[in-house]
């Protein structure tokens, strides 16, 4: 599994970005930005956490703290 850029998510702006996020983290539905396939925790039975997602159509991880990070430095206000 290959780890998801900022660019990879195709947003125009920090705003949609961050709403991205915050939709995983509530762990509402959210489709997968590349093919639209519905996207799942990563660790469901583990470490039962909400901060790492995944895409199995496009074997894509979602790690929401390291995309937090990149909108931080490369989306500023």
């Amino acid at each position: 599994m290959k780890r998801v850029l900022l660019e990879e998510l195709n947003v125009t702006s920090r705003q949609e970005a961050i709403s991205f996020l915050k939709k995983l983290w509530k762990c509402e539905s959210v489709s997968c930005p590349m093919c639209g396939s519905e996207l799942e925790l990563l660790h469901k039975k583990a470490k039962k956490s909400d901060v790492d997602w995944q895409c199995k159509k496009c074997d894509k991880t979602f790690k929401t703290i390291y995309l937090l990070n990149e909108i931080n430095n490369k989306l500023p206000d």
